[in-house]
């Protein structure tokens, strides 16, 4: 369970940038809330989870300005419609978050005491504070070259068993035969690592147990909630898909299919029915009645 390192910021000129913060570890959230709280403004990068728990992050503490920078279209291209992520928009920029999308910085510079950043499409954006989220290298360094399958990180069959005998991997670093989809899947939230580690320690003790979860992630979102359980296109693109949503009511939810069994959910605003879609996920049943009728809370219940 060897996990990853945050990739370094990949813009040029980033070295430049003293107050330039990646977020993995407690320390990292310490000294981005003190430097944030510091500042006048804080400039954020990155489309995914990461980059979204910072802008949000930052901003509910209402002491620093906040600029999120995507090169994707909205927040979570892949995941989210353009609908869901021009909700996401709207309820940020109620919380005071600027959006840069489809667009990347392109040069850092100084000015007059702070920093300035230049993106490829002309904006300027000055700020005090870099924070940012870009994706992890997985730390494989540990088995190279020990005849170990690796792809991206360390390849396991559905008991979280590697190539080798006796050797097992759990957690980010593990890209594991996923029988919720049928195929090797990679995942990189807090439950699903604790989960592998739980079936791979009791594999190695004598057990053979295959690995089976529903991975889950609920946080805030910018006075709302964001609610993600199972696996999204993000990680397994040619899941299908059946979605509702409103702008005024500020909600919206996106239920995921493969092979005609529910297989993940996405959801803003109040999470009603999450359970029993993680349920339903769980017991891995075909879905005979039609997909959108689990788009209503009012058809999930007991």
């Amino acid at each position: 369970a060897t996990g990853g390192r945050p990739k370094p910021p990949p813009w040029p000129g980033s070295d430049q940038v003293t107050q330039c913060l990646g977020f993995q570890t407690i320390d990292d959230t310490d000294s981005i809330i003190q430097k944030a709280d510091a500042a006048g403004r804080v400039l954020v990068m990155g489309g995914s989870f990461i980059g979204y728990e910072l802008a949000e992050g930052v901003s509910f503490r209402k002491t620093a300005k906040v600029t999120w920078v995507m090169r994707g279209p909205w927040f979570l291209r892949y995941v989210l419609d353009e609908e869901g992520g021009r909700l996401c928009r709207q309820l940020g920029e109620a919380q005071g978050v600027e959006f840069i999308t489809s667009d990347e910085v392109q040069s850092f510079s100084r000015l007059n005491g702070h920093f300035l950043a230049e993106t490829v499409n002309g904006k300027k954006v000055e700020f005090d504070v870099l924070t940012y989220g870009v994706g992890l290298d997985y730390y494989t360094e540990p088995v190279r070259n020990t005849g170990i399958e690796l792809d991206k990180g360390i390849v396991t069959d559905a008991k979280l068993r590697t190539s080798a005998p006796d050797t097992y991997a759990a957690g980010d670093v593990a890209v594991f035969y996923d029988l919720m989809v049928e195929r090797h899947n990679q995942m990189g939230t807090w439950d699903n690592a604790e989960a592998h580690g739980k079936v791979a320690a009791r594999n190695m003790a004598g057990a053979d147990e295959d690995f089976f979860d529903v991975p889950t992630y609920t946080t805030t979102m910018f006075g709302s909630t964001l609610a993600v359980a199972g696996v999204t296109p993000d990680v397994q693109p040619d899941l299908e898909s059946v979605r509702t949503f409103s702008f005024e009511e500020k909600f919206y939810r996106k239920l995921f299919f493969k092979n005609d069994r529910l297989v993940g959910a996405i959801m803003i605003g109040p999470p009603k029915g999450r359970k029993k879609l993680i349920e339903i996920m769980r017991s891995r049943q075909r879905i005979e009645r039609p997909r959108e009728e689990l788009l209503d809370p009012a058809n999930l219940k007991d």
